[in-house]
């Protein structure tokens, strides 16, 4: 779920297998509405973890989600590059 068979987090399956990624770009087209909705739902979910998990594992899901996105952007940024 998390790895894929070679032990590599599975980022792409993980990406390409959400729904809210599937419904935003079925047209390929990101509207404001869409983008509102998303960054509610990720406000939502973070009130959840504020619910349910304790501070310690608070900081852990913070530092997970801090570090994924830099290794999103880092990853669009080499993409970028290659088309260079």
């Amino acid at each position: 779920m998390i790895f894929n068979k070679q032990g590599r987090i599975d980022i792409d399956a993980m990406f390409n297998e959400n729904p809210s990624l599937n419904r935003i770009m079925q047209d390929n087209i990101v509207t404001d509405d869409e983008l509102q909705q998303q960054a509610e739902l990720v406000e939502s979910l973070l009130h959840e973890i504020e619910r349910h998990f304790n501070a310690e594992d608070q900081r852990l899901i913070m530092r997970l989600m801090a570090e994924t996105n830099v290794l999103m952007a880092i990853n669009h940024y080499y993409e970028l590059q290659k088309l260079q």
